[in-house]
């Protein structure tokens, strides 16, 4: 057991958590709003298309936090994080390649330039966790 990536991972959890959890919140309550903060001005419509996408993100963000609260970071609960980080890098993976192919086809505008880096980076970052065994050292 690694005391330091523990608690590292953990951060990383609720951080990832927090950041989806509170992005769908928003996208969900105040679409509009939300995506003008992302600076986009093509405002798709009807609005609960956006506020879908939004209970997407929320759901995203809850597994990280509900792997987190339910259940703590130890060896018997391993699989369980490594289930939640499999899952969510592949949608994360999936979200940023998609939207990097529409911003090359021009499909997007600039702004979701955010989503695709924000999950892309959180993607590689478990990738690259999975790959080293970070949650295995650190139950």
């Amino acid at each position: 057991m690694n005391f330091r990536l523990r608690q590292w991972l953990v951060i990383y959890q609720y951080v990832a958590g927090i950041c989806d959890s509170g992005a769908g919140l928003l996208i969900i309550g105040f679409p509009v709003f939300t995506l003008g903060l992302m600076r986009i001005t093509v405002i798709p419509l009807p609005l609960a298309f956006i506020r879908y996408i939004g209970v997407f993100v929320l759901c995203v963000g809850l597994t990280y936090l509900w792997t987190a609260i339910r259940w703590p970071l130890t060896e018997s609960t391993a699989l369980v994080w490594l289930t939640q980080w499999k899952i969510t890098a592949f949608i994360r993976a999936m979200v940023a390649l998609f939207l990097l192919w529409q911003w090359i086809v021009h499909g997007v505008e600039a702004g979701w330039g955010t989503v695709m880096v924000f999950d892309g980076v959180f993607a590689a970052i478990q990738f690259i966790g999975l790959e080293q065994g970070w949650i295995e050292r650190a139950a």
